[in-house]
């Protein structure tokens, strides 16, 4: 048997890319993309403060670190190394961050739930979506990417609301 030398991650962070061809894993602040097959190191990226999570795009072009001690997100490109993108929550804080089943739009939950924010990588546009009862359980892609399905809570009731992808405007 032969073994592949260690190589140090840290918080568990370690996740193949959706084609299968690279893996990345953190090291503290640093972000580390190899390739499966050889693994040598294809990109090293290093992000603002510890990496809290990490997720990869579903096209495996771009990868999302999240530091919500920081409440900001660091996405970076595996194509194109010098292209970045730095998402501030502000204020409001971050507790979760997850990719559109397009790859292009990042959502950003606040704490305490106050709302969830869509980041457009396309053209750069910010949407908000009010009154999310929870991410994790209560949000859910329509296997096309074309709806969202989201858990909210207003006026002491709960609702599940659609909203379509494309525009992200509530429509039921």
């Amino acid at each position: 048997m032969n073994f592949s030398q260690l190589f140090k991650q840290t918080n568990g962070q370690c996740e193949f890319s959706p084609d299968g061809r690279l893996l990345a894993y953190t090291n503290s602040q640093r972000l580390v993309i190899r390739d499966v097959q050889s693994l040598q190191v294809v990109c090293q990226f290093t992000c603002v403060d510890s990496i809290e999570k990490i997720e990869w795009a579903s096209d495996s072009t771009y990868i999302l670190c999240g530091m919500f001690k920081r409440r900001v997100v660091q996405v970076w490109s595996v194509q194109e190394p010098t292209w970045t993108c730095k998402i501030d929550e502000g204020s409001l804080g971050l507790i979760d961050v997850l990719w559109s089943p397009d790859g292009r739009h990042i959502l950003t939950t606040a704490k305490f739930h106050l709302r969830i924010t869509v980041w457009s990588l396309v053209n750069k546009s910010v949407s908000y979506i009010k009154y999310p009862k929870a991410t994790k359980p209560g949000l859910a892609f329509r296997n096309d990417g074309k709806y969202l399905a989201l858990a909210e809570r207003r006026d002491c009731k709960d609702y599940i609301s659609i909203f379509v992808c494309s525009t992200w405007q509530h429509i039921k």
